[in-house]
């Protein structure tokens, strides 16, 4: 490690050089935080180029969409009544005035229009809506129970925003929550001033949460700011209370934070709401890791130590370069994530952790390098003022030496809770739903609930059903609206309305309907239906219109080559959707239609997906940890012994606490696999500062000379430790729930992982100095 005092001497003597080159890296670094792209967006976490994603963006340009925005509205009394129709259709009429509006479709479309002004008419139903009244004289159109409740008690509007006004805002996500905020706070506005009748305003659909989203990267980064800053105030009041180390570690995290927001900014790596967290690990790690120097310094200055703060960075040379490897790895190992969001978590706290330690190497020892050989001068001491000869009663130490007294008892009860944890822990299940991520008392989890409760639910998922074949028809069969519709002569016509096409619509609606996990089936055969059309009128009028006319843009492509299949399921876990998703993938191959059919196809869906591919690579990373791990312990003592050891304490908390989590009620989701990864890159450092301070057993060595190095590395894991619970428990202030699963999962870890340090690791270490050489 040569190169690391080289780095060390070379910034004593150049300090202008090392604080130029830090200025040039700010000065870039700031540009690159310009060039962040502040967009929050839900469909951020898939990869682009999923076949998935692909799929289901096609489908979004290619139909019109229901869910884009809901307006729900919930009334105490029937909206169907002439009084509530009133009111409603004043309502409409303000919402279409609106510039910043381009349509109100749902049930806006079923109401009597005749009290609306001719001129805004079409923001309400389109150019085509007399045309189309004359078209579709079925008795009730099948669309109308996706946009009213059955007790009338609630109904859907769809909301289009015109582009009126998105010049104005730097970005859409600031565009979008505007225009949301003015909808939301003027239907309020409007039902409140009618004061009899209490009508409740709830928003739904893709925008929706995508307005919370946002919201929540907002709440959470105000949160975080000030308990960061309280944090560090607590560090420095109770142990750091060198002023110019203070600065330099302050200064040390800045920098680290703005050069890593630089390069975020610079490569255009995607920031989701779980890129809140970020800044929070950066500085956690920057002040636990800086922490091992300052308070090696320290010791030294309490030895009379000629120079301090040589001693502090050769004491800490190998422990912190393999902490920081370590960690590196582990934060790395993200990178497999299947979710652009997360992947761009790893790789920056990697970087950031890398940058650290070349600042602590660099800009750190020119601010510090001027208390050298302050030796005279009286420092505070680490953890109190108590005498150095009185470390040995720290109670951790009493604990550790009455612990090694009773081996057995302790190695056997780690191992039966070890043995339960293992059982708890393969019950853990994968039940992820990114509708959740929200508070019970979020706007957006309330309309669920509502949604849940009035209609279908929000877990929405697609065929696209499209005609590619020669099929059979009939042409001189005039009953394509029935159910059950008989084989004829064979032709070449490729069309929606052909006898075969409609049928299989049927088939395939009636296996679904029949599945438990499904509420609602709809598809264009619904139509046809209702309106009572025969196969010769369904393709008169499919001929003479256009599918805007119509009005049925959402069900059937503007070609006519292709309809849409919609499923809307009740409440299901990923785990649930997945094997519904195959049951169906099944049927299809059992009945084999003469049509393509698209893969399923929803948000919902795809994110299920990304759940399960998420944990298994966040799984098979975990191994890769492990067994990298054990091979930077054997290299670093030459002893496969040491290598278990080490594994053995930092996997043992991870069993533990997931274990303890699926007897909490937890499950496996984006935030609590993500844990798996980083945390055994995090814990590791402190096995790795003890292990490589402890000295080796061997038979000229007592035991007893084992507490003194034991006495002066138990407070400064200690230290550390605490740094990191209190900088990651700032995650439990989170309004987004895989940040607050990653951040009380990652302080059980440490907390067990400090405890397996200070408490079951001198048992082992005792039993394995009696084991080799038969010693008390």
């Amino acid at each position: 490690m040569s190169w690391q005092l080289t780095l060390i001497n070379r910034s004593k003597k150049h300090p202008f050089r090392v604080c130029l080159v830090v200025s040039m890296l700010i000065t870039f670094s700031v540009l690159g935080v310009l060039r962040i792209n502040l967009d929050v967006n839900f469909n951020d976490y898939f990869a682009h180029d999923d076949a998935g994603f692909l799929g289901l963006e096609r489908i979004t340009h290619k139909f019109e969409q229901r869910n884009n925005l809901l307006l729900i509205l919930e009334n105490q009394q029937d909206w169907r009544q002439p009084k509530q129709q009133l009111l409603l259709t004043h309502f409409i009429e303000q919402l279409a005035q609106d510039s910043t509006i381009a349509q109100v479709g749902g049930y806006a479309s079923f109401i009597d229009v005749s009290n609306i002004d001719d001129s805004i008419l079409h923001l309400v139903k389109g150019d085509d809506a007399n045309k189309r009244a004359k078209l579709l004289s079925y008795k009730q159109n099948p669309r109308l129970p996706l946009v009213i409740s059955a007790d009338g008690q609630a109904i859907l509007l769809n909301i289009n925003f015109s582009d009126v006004g998105k010049q104005n805002f730097a970005n859409e996500t600031l565009w979008r929550d505007h225009n949301v905020d003015s909808l939301l706070n003027n239907a309020n506005g409007y039902w409140d001033s009618n004061k009899n009748t209490l009508v409740n305003v709830y928003l739904s659909g893709e925008q929706a949460l995508n307005w919370q989203y946002a919201k929540v990267l907002r709440h959470d980064l105000a949160w975080f700011a000030p308990c960061l800053l309280l944090i560090i105030t607590l560090m420095a009041f109770l142990f750091i209370r060198a002023r110019l180390w203070l600065l330099a570690i302050g200064l040390n995290c800045v920098v680290t934070l703005m050069l890593t927001l630089g390069i975020a900014g610079w490569f255009k790596l995607t920031i989701a709401a779980i890129s809140a967290f970020i800044p929070v690990i950066i500085i956690t790690l920057s002040l636990a890791y800086s922490a091992h120097l300052y308070l090696a310094w320290q010791l030294a200055l309490k030895q009379q130590n000629d120079d301090p703060l040589q001693f502090s960075f050769q004491h800490n040379k190998l422990p912190l370069f393999y902490a920081t490897l370590t960690t590196m790895l582990g934060f790395g190992l993200l990178s497999f994530s299947p979710s652009p969001p997360i992947q761009t978590f790893g790789i920056l706290v990697a970087i950031a952790v890398l940058c650290h330690y070349l600042l602590c190497h660099s800009l750190m020892v020119v601010i510090v390098s001027s208390l050298g050989k302050r030796s005279t001068k009286k420092q505070p001491e680490l953890l109190s003022r108590k005498d150095q000869s009185q470390i040995a009663h720290f109670p951790i130490e009493t604990m550790a030496k009455r612990g090694i007294k009773y081996p057995t008892a302790i190695l056997v009860s780690v191992a039966l809770i070890s043995t339960l944890a293992i059982f708890s822990a393969s019950k853990l299940e994968l039940n992820d739903d990114p509708f959740s991520y929200f508070p019970i008392e979020n706007p957006f989890s309330q309309s669920k609930q509502k949604m849940q409760q009035y209609f279908d639910g929000v877990n929405l998922i697609n065929y696209e059903i499209s005609v590619n074949a020669a099929i059979s028809d009939d042409d001189s069969s005039d009953n394509a609206s029935g159910d059950d519709v008989s084989n004829g002569a064979t032709q070449t016509s490729h069309s929606i309305y052909d006898k075969q096409y409609l049928s299989f619509l049927y088939q395939f609606a009636r296996f679904l309907k029949q599945q438990p996990e499904v509420n609602r089936v709809t598809h264009i055969g619904d139509w046809v239906k209702s309106a009572g059309l025969t196969q010769s009128q369904f393709k008169r009028v499919v001929s003479e219109n256009s599918v805007n006319t119509l009005g049925l843009g959402a069900e059937i492509s503007a070609d006519y080559q292709s309809s849409l299949l919609s499923i809307y399921l009740a409440p299901l876990t990923a785990k649930q959707m997945i094997a519904f998703e195959h049951q169906v993938d099944d049927w299809l191959g059992e009945n084999k239609p003469d049509f393509t059919v698209s893969p399923a196809l929803g948000n919902s869906l795809l994110f299920a997906h990304l759940s399960v591919e998420n944990a298994n690579n966040m799984l098979w990373s975990f191994a890769i940890a492990l067994l990298m791990l054990s091979i930077i312990l054997g290299v670093i003592k030459r002893s496969l012994i040491f290598a278990l050891i080490g594994l053995m304490v930092n996997f043992l908390p991870l069993l533990w606490v997931f274990g303890a989590w699926q007897l909490m009620g937890g499950y496996i989701s984006i935030g609590s696999a993500v844990v798996l990864g980083i945390m055994l890159g995090i814990i590791v450092d402190d096995t790795l500062h003890l292990l490589l301070k402890l000295p080796e057993p061997s038979k000229a060595l007592a035991f007893d000379l084992f507490w003194p190095k034991y006495s002066a590395i138990i407070p400064v894991i200690s230290f550390t430790s605490l740094t990191l619970v209190l900088g990651f428990g700032i995650g439990l202030a989170s309004d987004f729930a895989p940040i607050a699963q990653l951040s009380l999962l990652s302080c059980m870890v440490i907390s067990l992982a400090w405890l397996f340090d200070v408490l079951v690791l001198p048992v082992i270490y005792h039993q394995w100095r009696r084991y080799q050489y038969g010693q008390q």
